[in-house]
């Protein structure tokens, strides 16, 4: 026997309760339905109070329109009748917020679902009134946050829509036709971005924001054919739907030109996710993804490699060492693993990685790791079974698991060393040819930072103290200084004036300054106000200077070059070639020149003294007292007390997490129990059988009892009134602050309570995009509204966007 489902009348409660979601949200469905109406111009006014939303539409043409479709939800529409409607549904949200009165041609309808129930108030008007017209009553007053997030929430929603939205007397769409797109064909506007989020419009009308990764670029879509979407219509039906089908494989293709267009020496971020995804996914093309795709990001500096290139350093690596790396998974450890990764004692993760891989902690990781190769493991044997030829890098085998150990071991046993090097041995010769002229440079314009006297040529008076400039090492400074001696430059920076000169050249000015600026011996210790305020006057006073210092180096360096017959070539000799140039050109046309000739300042031309090897003793003899030199640790010891530590942490950690999930079973089993036994009770209280109880009414009571501590008269209170049909929030535990009181909030030291805005939680990038009057509860509500996922920062960046086109 074939029997048809029945639709309980309590599903009107549903309809309109559970599908509202916001006010913006709410009136985004009423202006849709104007435009299913044919309407061309939508008025829409909100206050605290209320709001007044008037169109040209058809609106309902008869009687039996309005009993047929007004007072019943769920008659389909017609196919090609609607726009946006199908089932007509989204009207019930705006009854869960207000009561309303819809004027359309010959009827006013009345709802007010708190007095009237599920009913309406039919009434035929005297006088007929084109259009549709709709005027709401919140049930709760909107306070003047509230009322500005509606509106800025409807402003992100309807910037497309076909029809003209006028909001508070402000036109706020725009008519996607006059934009310039990347594509436009039949089915959408297309328009693709290196990065940021894909915003996603239902023929006018943003239905969520697809994160980069998923596209490997960011973008915009505005379908010009309706997509499948849910019934709250935030999510789109990918699998069913054949427009979004077109949509998105058009997209797609214009997303991957984009990324190829950037390049294999520029890729982004969206796209090494979508790379990091795709391994987990087991995607087609996880072979290329995995030999060249770049998806683990690397201390020190953040360097990019695919996982292939992972997997090869770690098996390069030492003996005791091999097959393992490290990983940072606090940010605040990032300084000490930039300064264990220089030592190349292993393999350290930066923990940007780990978001990108969609993982929390370690173990999340160290899984997704393991099903990364298996996949590719899996995808290489079946290249085999089709008798194609393997990729040269696999020998048949499956490709083994790296091996995570502790990070923390190598950031304890990690110990800050400096020391004072031999210029000779450290530095090739054209390296050193640019330092010895540099620091010559240095040392008179480290006096001049200091104060110190000098003559009218800026070189320091004969009888003033000097510092000595010299090349250090360090594995946790740039820069030193003892503050009366010497100043060291760690040899690091310094090498890299070969392939850079005037970028680092003017670098290590600056160093100069940072340095002099501590007043004093530099190595442990901090920055306080007044050392930004010395700083601060340093560089803006030394600037002119600095710039001439900067010549007299140049000059020095390409003059000792010339001065050994050897033909001035490279970026220094480019960059003094062009001053020259330029200064020529100026007194051609009766300007001075660029800068003054310097060929024949004393200090260009005098020769630079040899490094003190006795003082370079001194110091470091000095630097081993004061226990800043000590022996580097044995890194191989590290590595292996490392794999130990992180086995007993991830066996505590799964103890941890086995004991949690005991005790959530045991208070979950405690809970049920709970409400199990208060059943009868309610069933005692209302003198019935359980059998005669509602299952609604049942739930809605049991949780009253038990979580909201309902009497027995309670009880029967509610179920006279039936409670369960007008509670809009059940689970809300509402409070009133006047009960609190007062004498609690004594000892409570207000200095350390945060702003009530909340905007101290918006990263300092993004709070340049906040609005007057915004807080974070605004925000979060309307990135979630706008499909942020709550994500705030992304929203601002996204709005901040928008409103720069319009």
């Amino acid at each position: 026997m074939l029997l048809p489902f029945e639709l309980d009348p309590k599903i009107i409660h549903h309809i309109i309760y559970s599908q509202a979601g916001s006010i913006g949200k709410a009136i985004i469905e009423l202006i849709m339905n104007s435009a299913d109406a044919s309407a061309s111009t939508v008025r829409l006014t909100m206050t605290k109070a209320g709001f007044h939303c008037s169109d040209d539409g058809s609106g309902f043409v008869s009687r039996d329109d309005v009993l047929r479709y007004f007072g019943r939800f769920g008659t389909p529409h017609a196919e090609g009748d609607a726009t946006y409607g199908r089932f007509r549904l989204g009207r019930g949200q705006i009854m869960a917020h207000a009561t309303t009165e819809w004027i359309s041609n010959s009827w006013s309808m009345k709802v007010d679902t708190r007095t009237m129930g599920y009913n309406y108030e039919l009434e035929d008007l005297a006088a007929p009134s084109t259009g549709c017209s709709i005027t709401g009553t919140w049930y709760e007053p909107l306070n003047d946050l509230e009322l500005m997030s509606a509106v800025q929430e409807i402003r992100d929603l309807v910037r497309y829509t076909p029809i003209s939205v006028e909001l508070n007397g402000r036109v706020i769409t725009r008519d996607p036709a006059k934009e310039k797109w990347d594509v436009e064909d039949e089915w959408a506007y297309y328009r693709a971005k290196e990065d940021g989020p894909v915003s996603i419009y239902n023929q006018g009308v943003l239905v969520r924001h697809d994160s980069s990764h998923v596209w490997g670029a960011g973008g915009l879509i505005v379908s010009k054919k309706a997509i499948d979407l849910n019934v709250s219509r935030t999510e789109i039906l990918r699998k069913t739907c054949p427009v979004w089908k077109v949509i998105a494989k058009e997209f797609g293709k214009l997303a991957d030109s984009v990324s190829a267009r950037l390049g294999d020496n520029r890729k982004t971020e969206a796209r090494r996710e979508k790379s990091a995804r795709s391994l987990l996914s087991g995607d087609a093309n996880i072979c290329t993804v995995y030999e060249r795709e770049e998806v683990i990001t690397l201390l020190p500096g953040k360097r990019h490699i695919t996982l292939m290139e992972f997997h090869s350093r770690a098996h390069r690596s030492l003996p005791s060492g091999r097959g393992t790396y490290t990983l940072v998974e606090d940010g605040s450890d990032v300084p000490k693993g930039e300064a264990i990764a220089r030592e190349e004692a292993i393999q350290i993760v930066h923990p940007k990685t780990l978001e990108r891989f969609g993982c929390h902690n370690f173990m999340d990781f160290e899984e997704a790791l393991e099903r990364a190769f298996a996949n590719v493991t899996a995808e290489l044997q079946t290249i085999v079974n089709r008798g194609e030829r393997a990729p040269w890098y696999w020998r048949g085998n499956p490709i083994g698991n790296l091996q995570l150990v502790a990070f923390s071991t190598f950031r304890d046993a990690f110990t800050e060393r400096m020391q004072i090097v031999d210029e000779r041995k450290v530095l090739d010769k054209e390296t050193r040819r640019a330092w010895i002229a540099l620091r010559w440079c240095l040392q008179h314009y480290a006096g001049a930072c200091a104060g110190a006297s000098r003559y009218r040529d800026g070189t320091l008076c004969y009888d003033e103290k000097r510092f000595h400039v010299l090349l250090g090492e360090s594995n946790s400074a740039e820069a030193w200084t003892d503050g009366e001696t010497y100043f060291a430059i760690d040899c690091a920076i310094v090498k890299r004036i070969s392939s850079k000169p005037l970028e680092t050249v003017a670098y290590i000015f600056g160093l100069v300054e940072h340095e002099i600026a501590h007043q004093g011996d530099s190595i442990d210790c901090g920055h306080d106000e007044a050392f930004y305020q010395r700083y601060h006057d340093i560089s803006i006073r030394m600037a002119p200077e600095r710039q001439r210092f900067m010549h007299k180096w140049l000059m020095k360096y390409t003059m000792s070059m010339e001065n050994e017959g050897k033909k001035a070539r490279g970026h220094a000799w480019n960059e003094r070639w062009l001053v020259d140039r330029v200064g020529s050109g100026r007194v051609k046309r009766g300007l001075s020149p660029v800068i003054e000739d310097v060929s024949a300042h004393p200090l260009v031309n005098e020769p630079v003294p040899e490094q003190n090897m006795a003082l370079l003793s001194i110091i470091n003899a000095r630097l081993v007292e004061a226990g800043v030199c000590p022996a580097p640790p044995n890194w191989d010891l590290v590595r292996e007390q490392a794999r130990l530590d992180q086995e007993a942490i991830t066996q505590e950690r799964q103890a941890d997490h086995d004991a949690q999930k005991a005790q959530d079973a045991e208070f979950e089993q405690y809970i049920n129990q709970m409400f199990e036994d208060a059943e009868p009770q309610i069933a005692t209280a209302l003198n019935l059988d359980l059998s005669a109880i509602p299952p609604e009414a049942l739930s809605y009571l049991v949780d009253c009892f038990v979580c909201r501590g309902y009497t027995p008269d309670n009880i029967r209170t509610a179920w006279e009134y039936k409670e369960w049909i007008h509670d809009e929030h059940p689970d809300d535990h509402q409070y009133d602050d006047r009960e609190i009181d007062p004498a609690l909030y004594e000892d409570i030291e207000m200095e350390n309570v945060e702003p009530s805005d909340g905007l101290h939680r918006v990263d300092e990038d993004c709070r340049q995009f906040v609005k007057e009057g915004e807080t974070w509860w605004l925000l979060e509500r309307n990135a979630a509204s706008a499909g942020f996922s709550y994500r705030v920062e992304d929203y601002l960046k996204w709005r901040h966007a928008e409103e720069a086109i319009s």
